[in-house]
């Protein structure tokens, strides 16, 4: 039987887990892009809120559409956070899935190497047996020609 018969199920499974390794190395690619995205807008609302004027003189109205515009500002920042730390989240879950993804192609790599050396030694005891029994058969030649000669 040869060595790509004896690992055919073994490299069926290293494509099945290098096609998984792909999908969540993509999907972590796209889980940071989106975490950097709602960072970004995470600070920019804190910047907006930052740089509020804040209200010096004016009429009650003007003074309650301040503290609206504040109160506004104030949730928008709030809410992003919340997005942002969320995206983290996500992006934290695709990193793991990611790691174990690919440790689990490396198992597999590492059992089919682990049979190609097993296979390569067997193979040299083989030969090394043939060369013996050959090395052995000369001897016992060379012999029964001292002897009968």
């Amino acid at each position: 039987m040869s060595a790509r018969e004896q690992d055919r199920g073994l490299d069926a499974v290293r494509r099945v887990r290098t096609a998984r390794e792909t999908d969540s190395r993509i999907g972590l690619q796209h889980a940071l892009a989106t975490l950097c995205e709602r960072e970004a807008e995470a600070a920019r609302a804190q910047q907006k809120l930052a740089e509020a004027p804040s209200f010096a003189t004016g009429t009650a109205g003007e003074f309650a559409a301040h503290v609206l515009h504040l109160g506004n500002l104030a949730r928008d920042t709030l809410s992003t956070a919340v997005v942002a730390e969320d995206s983290r989240t996500v992006a934290d879950e695709a990193t793991r899935r990611w790691q174990s993804d690919t440790s689990a192609v490396r198992v597999v790599e590492m059992l089919l190497e682990r049979r190609a050396a097993e296979r390569t030694a067997e193979r040299a005891r083989r030969e090394a047996k043939e060369l013996d029994d050959l090395a052995a058969q000369g001897w016992m030649r060379r012999r029964a020609e001292e002897v009968a000669g």
